[in-house]
């Protein structure tokens, strides 16, 4: 076909009589879906307009992300045990949040090769370093997740520092894991585009790949946290008892009851101290089990909803069967293809939507997905910018200035600088 009617593009590998073709998945008798396709799978500008809006959170995020692993890199107090753990955290959600970087203002960049082509590692060098960034940085931010569950447990169940002198076992785990699987999908050459702006997993692989071992890394943490909660609870639970029992006694040993209080203080400190930690990890394990299950079934959603915003793995769980069956059912697109070329509908693609969306994941689904993974960052400075940091800021500074010569001449005031 010398000409496509508008919005497709002319195959250029096509020839009368032959079966050739840039792309048998998306083109058809000469003429091909442009790249990239989810644009005219949904209602005129709503891909383009939704994912602009999420890679703009996920801007945000990156850089509410970077001050609190500034922070924690640059002021002396941070840079000790637990505290460590948290510094491990900031960097995987930074740089799980920085790969909007590679798309914004230009995701065609990044999702396509060409006018009809998706994306892969091996034809856009930008997709290949995107994808392998995100794959380490999710894979990462589940190690350093399990990493402080596994902390407030032993300290608080057990009373036990455990990290404290093993940092370089601990960075050799939580490193080295994403590290291997990012190599294994770089090596089967996995990673391409799929859909939103981001490079990922291929969806024929993107389980053994990558959320199966979040799930394995996940689901013992998540466990384990459960059990965690219900000490914390029978402690608090006994206390009341003990205490009830305590006021209406007048006499007996106050052995038990001190040793009950003691253990009693132990846990809420323990809790006090360590609450914001807790509430980052289970934030990042919420929002991965989100997007790994969201293929599967609703009540599964209904469960990340006790962890918070959770998009990405119960996206793929319960939808991604769907984009699987687009790329291997001609059928599909072929009966879409006949409607966006009929004289009628020629160039309307809303009144078409309807012909391909039960094969599509819902569009509102996959932008909430897409927006609360993006939220990471945001979480992160959310709980730790508490006002104390720049407090510890306004030290810094002051003492810098001191070395540096104003010795004399500044007076240190605690609300100079970052007064809240």
């Amino acid at each position: 076909m010398a000409e496509c009617p508008a919005p497709f593009v002319v195959d250029p590998l096509a020839k009368p009589g032959s079966n050739l073709s840039i792309n048998p998945a998306l083109c058809r008798h000469g003429c091909c879906i442009p790249c990239p396709a989810q644009d005219l799978f949904y209602n005129d500008g709503w891909t383009v307009h939704a994912f602009l809006a999420t890679d703009i959170v996920r801007f945000i995020s990156a850089i509410a992300s970077f001050i609190i692993l500034l922070s924690y890199l640059v002021l002396p107090d941070k840079r000790r045990h637990p505290s460590l753990l948290i510094l491990n955290m900031a960097i995987a959600i930074f740089l799980f949040s920085m790969t909007v970087f590679f798309s914004i203002g230009n995701p065609n960049k990044l999702q396509c090769s060409g006018p009809i082509n998706p994306s892969t590692q091996d034809n856009n060098p930008l997709c290949a370093a995107q994808g392998a960034i995100l794959i380490f940085s999710s894979l990462a931010t589940c190690c350093w997740s399990a990493a402080l569950i596994v902390n407030l447990h032993c300290h608080t169940v057990w009373n036990s520092n455990f990290f404290t002198h093993r940092y370089i076992a601990l960075n050799i785990i939580c490193w080295g894991i994403p590290t291997a699987f990012m190599g294994a999908a770089l090596g089967l050459h996995a990673v391409r585009f799929e859909f939103a702006n981001l490079c990922l997993v291929s969806v024929s692989r993107i389980f053994e790949l990558l959320f199966y071992p979040m799930a394995v890394i996940i689901c013992p943490a998540f466990l384990l946290h459960i059990a965690t909660f219900f000490y914390i609870a029978r402690i608090a639970v006994r206390e009341g008892l003990e205490t009830d029992m305590s006021q209406s006694l007048s006499t007996g040993s106050n052995t038990g009851r001190s040793q009950a209080a003691r253990r009693h203080r132990h846990v809420i400190t323990a809790v006090k101290i360590q609450w914001r930690a807790l509430l980052l990890a289970i934030v990042s394990c919420g929002t991965v089990v989100f997007y790994w299950v969201r293929e599967q079934a609703i009540y599964l959603q209904m469960l990340t909803l006790t962890l918070i915003p959770c998009p990405g793995q119960i996206f793929y769980f319960t939808q991604i069967h769907k984009m699987q069956r687009i790329g291997t059912d001609p059928t599909i697109t072929t009966h879409w293809l006949e409607c966006m070329l009929t004289a009628d509908n020629n160039k309307n693609q809303n009144s078409c939507v309807y012909v391909i969306s039960p094969h599509l994941p819902p569009f509102g689904l996959m932008i909430t997905a897409e927006a609360l993974v993006s939220l990471c960052g945001v979480w992160v400075f959310l709980i730790f910018g508490k006002r104390s940091l720049w407090r510890e800021w306004n030290d810094l500074i002051y003492d810098i200035r001191v070395t540096l010569g104003a010795r004399g001449r500044v007076e240190k005031n605690g609300e100079q600088f970052f007064a809240l």
